[in-house]
């Protein structure tokens, strides 16, 4: 089997169903649920398939943290054949149970603990599995201006998109922050966008089974009825699948194309341009004023907690306008006047940033009382800097 021809006939399987979903009219309705993607639940316990898995997992997972039953990756690889036969076994007879989550605390940069969940190498093999098929099913549906967690984008494509925007005279800005997104979004809204695109019973079962494995704490097992695991192989896709539902609600605020260039320039209403990366988004508007800006803020929260599950955070979600700057993902964006006397939009590394890589250079760099040479101390820091 040639994993990457099975995801390309994925793809395109997935993108003419969507376009069968787009060409219905009222005097010739179709079925939204037509053509979608079947018998996944055979790809995922195929040997060449799971084991393309196991691969990219143990590349990633060699001197991770383990899950709750303690197994690392080389003592994986000791008895690889015969682990992922029976692996392989129990997925294709259906007797495949996940373990829960090892629940790992680390700090975040405002000095709360981020909560992880951290599965078995087993269960990572089996996300990772659901990963190769899900991902090219709905790179076909997400957004363009959707820059988190998918192929050949990243956070400064994310950041680039919002500095066009700014420049092309978007003023008032939507800084969104979605309170516990990971930890609180419905296990129920997962399930019915999944469906929307695959119809195979055993294969939703499966992300059903993974979705409430639950998380050991302190010996003691606790269900889980929400959110995805920080930690999880596929929690960031199914967290792009569901929020993706947001993206193309905030699509359906603005013009496009010619539309747009019509609208702005013949009837001055006003338009929308936004970037999301994973759970981190703003939205940028033009010819408005405020009161509008926080008019589409609360159809936002609305639109979050029916569709979603979830909830905006009032203490972090603020209206801006460009002149005074935003944040978003470690660079302060904002518009003002250069030496020619024109507007141009300014770039810079966010002050929260510099404070949190000074702290962690102070933190590498600081004298400890065994003998260590400053070579040493600055080859530790060389890594914190090339990293951030």
């Amino acid at each position: 089997m040639n994993i990457e021809e099975v995801q390309r006939r994925l793809w395109e399987q997935s993108q003419a169903h969507k376009q069968h979903r787009e060409s219905g009219t009222p005097l010739f309705p179709t079925d939204p649920y037509g053509g979608r993607i079947r018998n996944l639940m055979d790809l995922i316990h195929n040997p060449t398939w799971i084991a393309a898995a196991c691969d990219r997992v143990l590349k990633r997972s060699r001197g991770k943290a383990a899950g709750v039953d303690g197994v690392r990756a080389y003592e994986f690889e000791k008895a690889r054949e015969h682990r992922l036969e029976e692996l392989r076994l129990e997925l294709k007879r259906g007797t495949y149970r996940p373990q829960p989550l090892r629940r790992v605390e680390i700090p975040k940069a405002n000095g709360k603990m981020r909560q992880l969940g951290i599965p078995c190498l087993r269960d990572k093999i089996v996300q990772e599995a659901i990963r190769m098929a899900l991902e090219p099913i709905f790179e076909v549906e997400f957004h363009d201006s959707s820059f988190g967690f998918r192929p050949n984008r990243s956070a400064h494509h994310a950041v680039h998109c919002c500095l066009l925007s700014a420049q092309q005279g978007f003023t008032w800005v939507i800084e969104g922050d979605v309170k516990s997104c990971f930890d609180e979004i419905s296990h129920e809204a997962i399930l019915r966008c999944v469906r929307e695109k695959v119809m195979d019973n055993k294969f939703l079962d499966l992300i059903n089974h993974l979705l409430r494995a639950g998380v050991e704490i302190e010996g003691v097992v606790h269900p889980t009825v929400k959110g995805v695991p920080q930690g999880g192989v596929v929690s960031p896709l199914l967290a792009n699948i569901v929020l993706n539902k947001l993206d193309w609600f905030l699509h359906s605020k603005g013009s496009y194309g010619n539309k747009a260039n019509q609208r702005q320039n013949y009837h001055g209403l006003p338009n929308v341009r936004f970037a999301r990366y994973a759970d981190d988004w703003c939205v940028l508007l033009t010819r408005c004023n405020k009161r509008r800006a926080e008019r589409l803020r609360d159809e936002i929260r609305g639109f979050l907690r029916k569709f979603c599950g979830l909830e905006l955070s009032s203490e972090k979600t603020r209206i801006t306008h460009v002149r005074d700057g935003f944040d978003f993902l470690g660079f302060n964006i904002s518009v003002g006047v250069g030496r020619s006397g024109k507007l141009v939009r300014k770039l810079k590394v966010g002050q929260k940033a510099i404070t949190n890589i000074r702290s962690r250079l102070d933190a590498v760099l600081q004298y400890r009382p065994r003998q260590e040479s400053i070579s040493v101390r600055l080859g530790r820091a060389s890594a914190v800097i090339r990293g951030w």
